[in-house]
């Protein structure tokens, strides 16, 4: 056996997916056995996976093991000459294993290689390539410096950020979420070192390979694609905390003394300088963007007050207009701007466009119904709501271009995008998209042969098509197009736009547009609207009104509702956040949780025994859940009125 592939994952099914379909075509005239060890994902990984890919040896863990001992399990079953310890969430080009495998056996004094990893955006991975920790080089890391100067010898010694990143290097410390190791090293080592979790195992593995007199190789003349965050979230202060863990381990193993206590003394100062950060980007992301929204809109109307004031009326408001109007209409924008899901990452500009309507006529309402000597203008109220939108609008679409605020994947859920593919494949993708309710987003298919079928263009031509079309999502199939091909296009295009990758026959698209977050992914069965932060909140407000409407409108509902005692208490339970008016008829499990309810999803009392069957229900659920609107809920509930009783 030459080589032995193994992965671990945990509840990254479409990420390991597409991973595996690269794999494949990687593994092509190698003698080769591949291994999932699945550290008890509860997303369905192995029923998905694993008819799918009948060539490759799963292990289920009972439990999360994590990284290190998930991997030494597989070793325990590993016959290959060289050991390719593989993350899930990568996709790895035609020829790069057999360039490893060549790279090795043509230097024996190599005890293992890494290669350069991209992100899903295309840009360089500085962890492809490190050096051994030590307290001023772990504290440049953890407080940021390390990427504030990413070409400095002194504040990025971490990534060795002065070398060439396509050029091979001997290195110290290579990246487990590629490595690939001699057998014979991994028998000495005992592969990982089960001490640490999460983090630092590729450190301290790197680290004895070298103490065994083998040298670690960086090829970067060979590239993968590493999306990063999908294994595990990165740039949290959990993150930062887990990765002081592994490095204490790792230096009270092979340095101690006075070096270890001056290595804890500076991570634990890098600790608490980042959990400063951490929580001044929480709390702004919690609190920062309305309450700019709030300056923008007070400050809106106080100078179109003023404006007003000294070029139209000639005269003053009174007292009650700063004080009193400017306060209340700040209110009321925001609370429709929280209302249409603009504080969801869901922000479109017609969102704040709607929540300065919704203010200008709250306001006017209010404003007829003041005693005269109270009025104000509604002029004012009317500009100056217009003027709050449009510098609303503006003031996001800079922060969103500026990188400070992070433009959701779910924003994009209807931008244009190119399928770059044979025709096959782009119907393929076009079909997935449909199921997931994106089928709008598709503007055409761009040819990666010399094909008779209809394309906007080939890749050539592609700078200019994006360009022109004004493209910010390209799917790349990666079936007519080599993964290394793939990589080349990413790396040549300038413009700012989203990746995806969809293999021939797979049920997914994947993709992410940061190393710092979980990525994307579209299939048949991963996208659920009721799922939603907006749809989630209207779905609340609908029972929240109805709740009241009946409650308010007691007794004379009783004369309509059949059991109209059960449909009070029901109101009462469901204004409490106990029960749903509208929810799931079957008990699938896979959907997303919703509370129990009164009615089902086609409007029948949920303790009434169905003449549908199990998978009818089921199928109908499916579609609740994926298609959910809070309208049909209202319609359900109308026309179910006299059985809310249950």
């Amino acid at each position: 056996m030459q080589l032995s592939i193994i992965i671990v994952n945990y509840n990254v099914k479409y990420f390991l997916e597409q991973c595996l379909c690269s794999v494949r075509k990687a593994v092509l005239g190698i003698d080769v056995e591949i291994f999932v060890v699945d550290n008890h994902s509860i997303d369905g990984s192995i029923e998905y996976l694993q008819p799918l890919f009948p060539e490759v040896s799963f292990i289920v863990n009972e439990k999360n093991l994590g990284f290190a001992a998930a991997n030494n399990k597989a070793l325990l079953h590993a016959k290959g000459e060289y050991i390719l310890f593989l993350n899930p969430d990568t996709l790895v080009p035609e020829d790069c294993l057999a360039d490893c495998i060549s790279f090795l056996e043509n230097d024996e004094t190599t005890g293992a290689a890494g290669v350069r990893m991209i992100d899903g955006r295309g840009k360089f991975l500085p962890e492809s390539k490190r050096s051994f920790p030590s307290p001023l080089i772990s504290f440049f890391k953890l407080m940021g410096l390390s990427s504030l100067f990413p070409r400095s010898r002194f504040f990025n010694r971490y990534s060795l950020g002065w070398l060439d990143e396509t050029k091979n290097y001997e290195t110290e410390v290579l990246a487990g979420a590629f490595i690939m190791v001699r057998k014979q090293v991994l028998d000495k080592t005992s592969g990982f070192d089960e001490s640490f979790f999460m983090y630092g195992e590729d450190v301290d593995l790197s680290y004895r390979i070298r103490k065994l007199g083998y040298k670690n190789y960086y090829l970067g003349e060979d590239c993968i694609i590493h999306f990063k965050g999908e294994s595990s979230r990165k740039g949290s202060l959990n993150y930062v905390l887990m990765f002081y863990s592994a490095m204490k381990i790792f230096v009270n193993k092979h340095y101690g003394g006075s070096k270890a206590k001056l290595f804890s003394f500076f991570i634990r100062l890098a600790i608490w300088g980042r959990a400063l950060l951490s929580i001044l980007a929480r709390l702004f992301n919690k609190i920062g963007l309305p309450l700019t929204d709030a300056l923008i809109v007070f400050l809106s109307l106080f100078f179109v007050e003023r404006g007003w004031v000294h070029f139209i009326s000639h005269r003053e408001f009174g007292t009650y207009f700063a004080p009193y109007a400017i306060p209340v209409f700040t209110l009321v924008f925001l609370l429709a701007a929280t209302i249409t899901g603009m504080y969801d990452n869901l922000y479109k500009p017609s969102k704040a466009f709607l929540s300065s309507v919704s203010a200008i006529i709250v306001m006017l309402a209010v404003y007829s119904l003041l005693p005269e000597q109270v009025r104000f203008s509604r002029g004012v109220i009317l500009f100056g709501g217009i003027l709050a939108g449009i510098v609303v609008i503006t003031a996001r679409w800079i922060l969103i271009r500026s990188g400070i605020v992070a433009e959701n994947h779910l924003s994009k859920k209807n931008h244009p995008c190119l399928i770059v593919g044979s025709l096959e494949e782009h119907d393929q993708v076009a079909h997935l998209l449909k199921q997931s309710g994106m089928e709008e987003k598709i503007i055409g298919r761009i040819k990666t042969t010399e094909d008779n079928e209809v394309a906007l263009g080939d890749l050539s031509q592609l700078p200019v098509l994006i360009q022109k079309l004004m493209i910010r999502e390209l799917i790349f199939c990666t079936d007519s197009l080599s993964y290394n091909k793939v990589i080349a296009v990413m790396q040549s295009i300038s413009q700012k736009i989203s990746f995806r990758f969809h293999s021939k026959n797979s049920g997914s698209i994947v993709g992410s547009d940061s190393s710092a977050t979980t990525g994307e992914t579209v299939a048949s069965d991963s996208y659920y609207q009721i799922a939603q932060p907006y749809f989630k909140r209207m779905k609340r407000l609908v029972d929240i009104k109805f709740s009241l409407f009946l409650l308010l409108g007691f007794p004379v509902h009783l004369l309509f509702i059949k059991k109209g005692g059960h449909a009070l208490a029901n109101a009462f339970q469901v204004l409490s956040g106990k029960k749903t008016w509208v929810g799931y008829a079957s008990e699938e499990k896979k959907l997303p949780p919703i509370l129990p309810a009164v009615l089902n999803s086609y409007g029948e009392p949920l303790h009434q025994p169905s003449l549908l069957t199990k998978d009818a229900l089921e199928r109908i659920d499916l579609l609740y859940a994926r298609e959910y609107d809070w309208l049909p809920d209202i319609q359900l509930i109308l026309k179910n009125y006299r059985n809310l009783g249950g």
